[in-house]
C-alpha cells in the first residue's frame, strides 16, 4: 500500500520536512491535489473531487480540525494482505491520535462542564463555518493571490513557513485545474456531440482559471466550484456579490447557475446570500440576485440556505419574486434586514463599509463576506435551566446532579427583584462557562490546526502574517446561540404575578409542584399554565422578556474572544430545541417533566401567541435586536391562502416592512397548513416533497423527528 496515494494528508503531513503547522498542513492538502483520483462527469458540467478529502481516514475538517475516521483506517485494513502495511497504516493513523483537535480540547474540559454539555445547559466550541472571499479570489486568480503572498512576506520576514504554506494551497488548486485539463484533453479524444463540447469547455477554462479572472459566467463558476469544493463545503456566503459581474441574463447562464444548484443540493451545501445594500443605502441588486430566487422557486430543493437582504430600497419585483418563492412552502428565502444588522454590526466596532458585506454562515448566524472568523460553534447556552438553577439552589431537575451556583433560598426571596437577580447570576455563570471554554478551543485550532487553505481567501490573514485561526482575519468575533427566551419570560412573568403580586401561592409550593411536575397541583397548573404569555402584546411579560434578552446579550458583549472580538449572541435554534426541553424539569409557565415544546425561536413558544402576527411582532420588537450580533431568528407560519390574493401578498409585506422599519432583523417564514402538516405525520409516503423552515435550515418534514414535527405543527398559523 503506497500511504502517499492511500493517506495523502496525513503522508504529506509528516513528510513536509518543516516542524510548523500551517505548513504541514498545507502540504498535505498539496499532496492530496497531486494524487486524488479525479473523474470527469460532463452531465454535472462542474469539476471538483467533492467529499474526497473528507472520506480520508486523518484530514483537515474546517470545524473540527485534525480528524480521524476509524472506519475508514478499518476499511483500508481489510484490503492488507501483509503485516507489513498493516504496521504502517497503524503507523499514520496512531501518529495523529495527539494532534486530533476534539481530543485535545476535550481535556481542556472539567468534570463539571462535561456535564453542563451532557445535561444540555450549555456548551462551548470555537470551531465554525466560514465564508471566504470569493469576489476577491476570482477578481485577481491566483496570479494575484501569488503577489501578495511575495509583498506581505517582505513586510513580515519571520514568516517564511506561514508564507510558503500558502503558496503550497495556491499549488493545490493550481494542480487540481491542471489535472482536469489534462484529464479533459484526454478524453475528448474519444468523445463526440455534447460530450465533446462539454469537455472542450472545461479544458478550454482551466487553460485561464485559477490563475486569471474567469472570461466567461462558466468559467465563473467552475472557480468557484473548484476552490469552494477542494477541501470542504461551506457557505458560499454573498453569491450574487461574487459571480454577479459574470453573469447574463441569457439561456446559457442560467443552465450554468442550474448545474451549479445541482451541486449545492448534492453537497449539502450551506448558506447562500442574495440582494444587498452598500454603505450609502444604495441597493445593489443584480441579474443574478433574480436569477437565484426564480430557480429556487424552479427548483423547490431544501438546500442550500438562501438568505434574502432587503434595504428600503430593494426593488418591488424582486420583493414580489421573493413572495413567489416563499409561497412554494420551501421556507426560503430567509428574509434579512439590513438597517437592524448593520447597525447591530457596527455597534461592536465594524464600520458601515464592512457591515453592508455581513452574509450567514452555516445556519444562519453572522459573518462579513471574505473579512471574518466570526465562530458560529462558539457555543449555546439554555436559558431556562438558569431559572431552574436559581429555583433549585444551582441542581439540574434533570440529571439531580448540583451544577449550577447557590444563589440562595428562593423561598427566603423576598422580592421579585431578588429572584431576577439570582438568575441573572446563573446566566452569568453559564456564559463565564462558555466564553472561557470557547476561548481555550479558539487558542487550540490556532495553533494545533490551523488552516492556511482559509488563508488564502480571507482577507487580513495574508496582510497580517497571521492564520485563519489564529486573529488573521479582520474580524475574530464570536457567536453564542441562546435557547428558551420566551419560556423563560413566561415562567418569569407567572412567578411575579402569582406568588409576589397576587401572593395567591407561595414559592414553596411552587417548588414541590415543580419537583411533582405539578402532580397534586391543578390549580397551581391551570393559573400558572393559563398565565399571560409572550408573543400577546401583554405588557408585563414583553417587558420581561425585555430585560432578560438585554441583560445576556450585554453581558456577553463584555467578554473577549481569543480571535480578537467580543462574543455577540443571538437565537438560532435548529433542531435542538425539543432536546432542550426534554433536559429541563418542569418550569413556571407549566410545562412538565419530558415535555420536550420549547421555543424555536425568539417569537412565542409554538402555540402561545393567540392574538394574531401583529401582536407577535409587536411583542417581539420590545427586545432590543440592535444588540443581537448573531442570527436572531423569529419563525412565522401563514396558510397558503395569504399568499394567493394581491391583497394578501400586500398584507403580508406591510407586515414585514413595519417588523423592519422596528428593528427586526430576520424573519423565517413557513407557508404551508397545519392540515398538510397532521396529514404528513400520519402518512409520511405521500409528503415526502413536503418541506419545512427549522431554525436554520429547510428540510423535509418526514425526516424530522416527530418532537421536532410537533413542535412546528403548533407553530401559529396567521
Amino acid at each position: 500500500m503506497d500511504m502517499r496515494i492511500t493517506e495523502p494528508f496525513s503522508w504529506g503531513y509528516i513528510h513536509a520536512g518543516r516542524e510548523d503547522k500551517d505548513y504541514r498542513t498545507a502540504f498535505g492538502m498539496k499532496t492530496f491535489s497531486e494524487v486524488v483520483e479525479l473523474e470527469i462527469n460532463t452531465e454535472e458540467w462542474f469539476q471538483s473531487p467533492v467529499g474526497k478529502f473528507s472520506s480520508l481516514a486523518v484530514h483537515y475538517s474546517r470545524g473540527d480540525g485534525i480528524e480521524l475516521n476509524e472506519s475508514v483506517r478499518n476499511k483500508n485494513a481489510e484490503k492488507l494482505t501483509e503485516l507489513k502495511e498493516l504496521e504502517e497504516l497503524n503507523f499514520y493513523y496512531d501518529y495523529f491520535r495527539p494532534y486530533e483537535t476534539t481530543r485535545i480540547i476535550s481535556k481542556v474540559r472539567t468534570p463539571l462542564q462535561e456535564k453542563l454539555e451532557i445535561n444540555k445547559c450549555a456548551w462551548a466550541a470555537g470551531g465554525g463555518h466560514s465564508n471566504p472571499d470569493y469576489e476577491f479570489l476570482l477578481r485577481i486568480g491566483t496570479d494575484g493571490i501569488r503577489e501578495r503572498i511575495d509583498l506581505f512576506r517582505q513586510v513580515h520576514t519571520d514568516k517564511n513557513d506561514f508564507y510558503d504554506g500558502l503558496l503550497l494551497c495556491v499549488e493545490a488548486l493550481e494542480t487540481a485545474a491542471a489535472r482536469y485539463k489534462a484529464l479533459a484533453d484526454e478524453k475528448v479524444k474519444s468523445a463526440s456531440g455534447e460530450e465533446k463540447e462539454i469537455l472542450i469547455k472545461i479544458s478550454d477554462a482551466f487553460s485561464n482559471i485559477p490563475q486569471k479572472r474567469p472570461r466567461s459566467f462558466f468559467e465563473a463558476c467552475q472557480f468557484f466550484w473548484l476552490s469552494f469544493s477542494l477541501f470542504d463545503i461551506d457557505s458560499p456566503g454573498l453569491f450574487d456579490y461574487a459571480l454577479g459581474a459574470y453573469y447574463e441574463d441569457t439561456e446559457e447562464d442560467y443552465l450554468c447557475l442550474q448545474k451549479l444548484w445541482e451541486l449545492f443540493r448534492k453537497t449539502r451545501t450551506w448558506n447562500l446570500a442574495v440582494g444587498r445594500s452598500d454603505e450609502f443605502g444604495n441597493d445593489r441588486t443584480n441579474k443574478l440576485t433574480y436569477a437565484v430566487l426564480r430557480l429556487a422557486k424552479e427548483k423547490k430543493y431544501n438546500t442550500p440556505n438562501i438568505t434574502f437582504r432587503v434595504n428600503k430600497n430593494t426593488p418591488a419585483d424582486l420583493w414580489e419574486l421573493a413572495l413567489d418563492t416563499l409561497s412554494t412552502g420551501i421556507g426560503m428565502p430567509a428574509i434579512y434586514n439590513d438597517k437592524a444588522v448593520c447597525t447591530a454590526l457596527e455597534a461592536i466596532g465594524i464600520p458601515p463599509s464592512d457591515s453592508h458585506l455581513y452574509c450567514m454562515n452555516g445556519c444562519n448566524q453572522i459573518d462579513i463576506f471574505g473579512k471574518s472568523h466570526m465562530g458560529l460553534e462558539d457555543g449555546e447556552i439554555s436559558v431556562p435551566k438558569a431559572l431552574e438553577f436559581a429555583l433549585f439552589r444551582g441542581e439540574c431537575q434533570f440529571s439531580k446532579e448540583k451544577l449550577g451556583l447557590d444563589t440562595g433560598d428562593p423561598e427566603s426571596f423576598s422580592s421579585f427583584e431578588e429572584l431576577m437577580s439570582a438568575y441573572k447570576k446563573q446566566i452569568e455563570y453559564l456564559a463565564d462557562y462558555i466564553t472561557d471554554t470557547s476561548n481555550k478551543a479558539q487558542e487550540i485550532f490556532a495553533f494545533e490546526a490551523p488552516n492556511p487553505w482559509k488563508s488564502i481567501m480571507v482577507q487580513g490573514c495574508i496582510e497580517k502574517g497571521l492564520d485563519y485561526k489564529n486573529r488573521g482575519p479582520v474580524y475574530g468575533h464570536g457567536q453564542v446561540l441562546t435557547e428558551g427566551l420566551p419560556d423563560t419570560a413566561d415562567s418569569l412573568a407567572a412567578i411575579k404575578h402569582f406568588i409576589y403580586d397576587e401572593k395567591k401561592y407561595t414559592m414553596g409550593q411552587l417548588i414541590s409542584a415543580l419537583k411533582n411536575s405539578f402532580k397534586g397541583f391543578d390549580e397551581l397548573y391551570n393559573d400558572f399554565k393559563n398565565y399571560d404569555k409572550f408573543g400577546n402584546d401583554i405588557e408585563e411579560v414583553d417587558g420581561i422578556y425585555s430585560e432578560i434578552t438585554d441583560h445576556i446579550y450585554r453581558y456577553f458583549q463584555t467578554k473577549k474572544t481569543f480571535r480578537g472580538g467580543v462574543f455577540g449572541v443571538g437565537c438560532s435554534t435548529f433542531h435542538r430545541a425539543p432536546d432542550y426541553g426534554y433536559h429541563l424539569g418542569a418550569l413556571p409557565n407549566g410545562k412538565k417533566n419530558e415535555e420536550k415544546l420549547l421555543a424555536d425561536s425568539i417569537g412565542a413558544t409554538p402555540g402561545n401567541d393567540v392574538n394574531g402576527p401583529t401582536a407577535l411582532l409587536k411583542s417581539v420588537m420590545k427586545g432590543n435586536q440592535y444588540l443581537a450580533t448573531s442570527g436572531n431568528v423569529l419563525q412565522m407560519k401563514f396558510s397558503k391562502a395569504q399568499f394567493v390574493s394581491p391583497e394578501g401578498r400586500n398584507a403580508f409585506t406591510a407586515i414585514v416592512k413595519t417588523y423592519f422599519r422596528n428593528g427586526g432583523q430576520t424573519l423565517q417564514i413557513n407557508v404551508l397548513s397545519r392540515e398538510d402538516l397532521i396529514n404528513a405525520k400520519k402518512c409520511p409516503d405521500e409528503y415526502k416533497n413536503l418541506i419545512v423552515r427549522v431554525g436554520g435550515f429547510s428540510e423535509y418534514f418526514t425526516r424530522l423527528a416527530e418532537p421536532l414535527q410537533d413542535n412546528i405543527i403548533k407553530r401559529t398559523e396567521n
